[in-house]
């Protein structure tokens, strides 16, 4: 008979059921739902925390805290790689819509042998755009 999960067992499977939920909404590409996942991780790593500071834990349960711990590590290093790839998407959005936008409000007056006569920015882009 295997005992029943620790406290410190249970934790971290919430906490990895709180990764998971956010890994798959950022694999979606649900990024509205998104924060509300993070949130929700966030109180979950909480509540580890505090079943990690606990102790002492009991030894019968080593094997349980052992395997809940193993897979709270690999599903938080999945979310952390899927987490980046789609920062890097974002941050790659954001510099192709940055050199698109200054493109248009950039046009310049020309001659008609086509050189910039003078040049006058159309609109002023900041951090906002």
């Amino acid at each position: 008979m295997t005992p029943p999960d620790s406290g410190l067992a249970q934790t971290a499977k919430r906490l990895q059921a709180a990764v998971q939920r956010e890994t798959e909404l950022a694999r979606r590409g649900a990024i509205t739902e998104l924060a509300a996942a993070g949130e929700a991780k966030q109180a979950a790593f909480a509540e580890f925390r505090l079943a990690c500071q606990a102790g002492p834990h009991n030894p019968i349960q080593r094997d349980a805290d052992r395997d809940a711990l193993r897979a709270l590590l690999t599903a938080t290093d999945e979310n952390a790689n899927v987490l980046a790839a789609v920062r890097a998407t974002l941050e790659s959005f954001t510099t192709r819509l940055r050199a698109a936008l200054e493109c248009a409000v950039h046009p310049g007056t020309y001659t008609p042998q086509g050189r910039d006569r003078s040049h006058m920015p159309a609109a002023r882009i900041d951090a906002s755009a």
